[in-house]
């Protein structure tokens, strides 16, 4: 059995291959061609060869080359594999030989590999989120600059038809006027994409019966649900709900020692796009569901508004768990009743 331990960079790789004894066999740099990683892998033909990567920008295009040409890819928990690992001295052969050794022990804490079909939905709802981000960006600054003029929109929407009827008519400096009208048009072509992004996440959406469960859950609509199927995979991959909602880092640090256990914030840890889909959704559903608004209130009493709405995300997410864990639809009363 030959264990390759690989150091992963955007032009080439660090790999180090040892034996079932930990003998190194073979080190050094290869490119990341397609061709370059397949001589460097057949070279074992004959042989069963494992193969260690940290997760990564590149894995994906890493792993369409590498996988068939070996037994195992192994793709590693790099935030994990740092805490077993943690070394003084860090360089690519250090961190490629640390992972063959860690591979040849059976010590790696391995992450979950996306298949391709939620890859590609992965890429989508990333994309639309980004371009929104960009819009808001642009929407935050021309408020700075009706700001920095002393002007305030009357219009509760200022995007919106009256609020443009009164960006176009109010009087502006002029480099402030070039600023706004700058925004604007961006604006607009962001929209544009915005809502070709959303066409298509609706059509895929509908053929989808899991969206139907997820958006009777108060707060999610479709692109919610979209993301939240591209962000959880396959939801037989988590053992419970607590392993999910660990997994979007909503559950509280615990420190214990000694038979004393202190609790934190939340871990923060996981997949950052469902925990903020999660928290966007509780905000929402507070507006549109007596039984949410009932929990909210009730933690208000004695919580911060914060950490109430991000407790009710984590309520949320243990619902969406169960809806897709067991195929059913959301009941209002049932959540009220927990």
């Amino acid at each position: 059995m030959i264990h390759v331990g690989v150091d992963l960079h955007q032009r080439f790789c660090y790999m180090t291959a040892v034996e079932a004894r930990g003998k190194i066999v073979q080190a050094g740099p290869v490119t990341n061609e397609k061709l370059a990683l397949r001589k460097y892998f057949r070279q074992f033909r004959g042989k069963e060869v494992q193969v260690a990567v940290e997760a990564c920008g590149f894995w994906p295009a890493f792993r369409e080359v590498v996988e068939p040409e070996v037994k195992r890819l192994v793709l590693v928990h790099p935030q994990r594999v740092k805490a077993i690992a943690s070394a003084k001295l860090k360089n690519d052969r250090v961190d490629s030989e640390t992972l063959a050794h860690l591979l040849r022990c059976d010590l790696l804490p391995e992450s979950w590999k996306a298949d391709r079909e939620t890859q590609a939905r992965r890429q989508q709802v990333r994309l639309r989120t980004t371009l929104v981000r960009q819009r808001t960006r642009l929407k935050n600054q021309v408020h700075a600059v009706l700001h920095q003029q002393g002007l305030r929109s009357p219009a509760t929407d200022l995007f919106g038809k009256r609020g443009r009827l009164w960006l176009a008519g109010v009087k502006l400096p002029e480099q402030a006027r070039e600023s706004v009208n700058a925004c604007l048009r961006m604006i607009d072509h962001y929209g544009e994409e915005i809502q070709k992004q959303n066409l298509q996440l609706s059509e895929k959406a509908k053929a989808d019966k899991r969206v139907q469960w997820l958006t009777s859950i108060p707060g999610i609509g479709e692109c919610s649900a979209m993301m939240l199927l591209a962000e959880i995979g396959e939801i037989g991959r988590f053992a419970d709900k607590e392993a999910l909602c660990s997994y979007a880092g909503l559950v509280p640090r615990v420190r214990e020692s000694a038979g004393k256990a202190a609790r934190g914030g939340i871990t923060r840890q996981g997949s950052s796009a469902l925990r903020w889909i999660m928290v966007e959704a509780a905000q929402v559903a507070t507006r549109c569901s007596p039984a949410a608004k009932r929990y909210y209130e009730r933690l208000l009493r004695k919580k911060h508004k914060h950490v109430a709405r991000v407790a009710l995300a984590r309520k949320l997410l243990i619902a969406v768990y169960a809806l897709l864990h067991d195929g059913v639809v959301f009941d209002e009363e049932k959540f009220a009743a927990r």
